[in-house]
């Protein structure tokens, strides 16, 4: 099994990695890196990355790994006479967590200039817009310009230009804690390239292709064209998953941070095939794995596209339980990203062609 030091290298360089839904290519770019010795790498014009495994044969079925490389962003909407920027969100932010954030915003030049997310100052609101909700269209972007004219000319900002939190990964080692941005789903993209590295070298059942897909958090685009492309006869999506043990009682957390990745039966988006989630769950308990199981009313993911794909694909979701996605600062740990990656490499050292026949 890979050290936790690694683990944590590879989510450090995901998560400060710049890359919201359709600018994924600092993230790919880091992902290539580090699989480029696993087998042949192919990139699209969606930037959906494919790893195809040195040691797959043919002959046998294809399980598909899956994560999403794209993190939730703003993209510059436009230029306001004052120098602020309109913008509007690239996923579904949580909007409370806004104001006051800073970012970097991508110039046309390629640079990134720091801004801050701001709003009306509360010394000039009224009541009402004191006890009003947070709308996206009452904040704007200050990257300290006073003018349209300085924030193109001098700042080279425009229109379509994209946007992330200015967080920056920490490893706190004492108590296994990883803090960053964007680790829906850089989490899972950390555990996909460690558990191609974990199988480098093996001989398996099944034939893997590894795919790094993009624009998830705007409707799952990228995977439409992968699972295409791939044709796969099964298939595990890594995710961040919303972590729920913060504000649940316990008897009701499903997905708790440090104790392993969460397999969900289903979410409004998919039911997970679930002759393929008892086999997960078995095979992770007799292995000694952590993990947890849910039923979600809320959230959707890459599986649902796979899942309908063809004439049907088996498919389960590991989520890495991750506190406040969809926000600019998260929380996770090292040890449930290891839990999520001995998972997979259980489930594809155990799968059989018979064994998918029966899900």
């Amino acid at each position: 099994m890979l050290g936790s030091s690694e683990a944590v290298r590879i989510a450090e360089e995901l998560s400060n990695a710049f890359g919201p839904s359709g600018f994924e290519d600092d993230a790919v770019n880091v992902i290539r890196r580090h699989t480029e010795d696993l087998g042949d790498v192919e990139e699209d014009s969606l930037r959906n990355l494919y790893v195809r495994r040195r040691e797959n044969t043919g002959g046998k079925p294809v399980l598909m790994l899956d994560a999403h490389t794209d993190e939730v962003g703003l993209i510059v909407k436009a230029i306001k006479p004052n120098g602020t920027l309109e913008f509007l969100q690239l996923g579904n932010w949580n909007k409370t967590a806004l104001p006051s954030t800073k970012v970097r915003v991508r110039n046309t030049l390629g640079e990134y200039i720091s801004g801050i997310i701001a709003a009306k100052p509360v010394h000039f609101m009224s009541e009402r817009e004191k006890n009003a909700a947070v709308e996206v269209s009452s904040l704007y972007i200050d990257i300290g310009a006073s003018s349209r004219e300085e924030a193109i000319d001098v700042f080279h900002i425009g229109i379509g230009e994209p946007v992330v939190p200015a967080t920056a990964f920490e490893y706190d080692e004492k108590r296994d804690l990883m803090f960053g941005k964007g680790f829906d789903c850089r989490i899972g993209c950390a555990a996909l390239i460690l558990t191609l590295r974990a199988l480098k070298g093996r001989e398996l059942p099944v034939d893997i292709v590894g795919v790094f897909s993009s624009q998830e958090e705007v409707g799952e685009r990228g995977v439409i064209v992968a699972v295409k492309k791939v044709k796969p006869d099964i298939a595990l999506c890594f995710e961040g998953a919303p972590a729920d043990d913060t504000f649940t009682e316990p008897w009701g957390a499903q997905t708790v941070v440090g104790k392993g990745p969460m397999l969900r039966y289903m979410d409004r988006s998919i039911i997970c095939n679930p002759r393929y989630m008892r086999f997960a769950l078995a095979e992770a308990e007799k292995a000694g794995i952590p993990v947890q199981a849910s039923v979600r009313e809320g959230g959707g993911n890459n599986g649902a596209i796979i899942n309908l794909a063809d004439n049907g694909v088996p498919v389960i979701i590991a989520g890495v339980p991750v506190r406040y996605i969809h926000t600019p600062n998260c929380i996770t740990t090292a040890r449930d990203l290891e839990s999520a990656v001995r998972l997979a490499v259980c489930i594809s050292e155990k799968l059989t062609s018979e064994i998918i026949a029966g899900f």
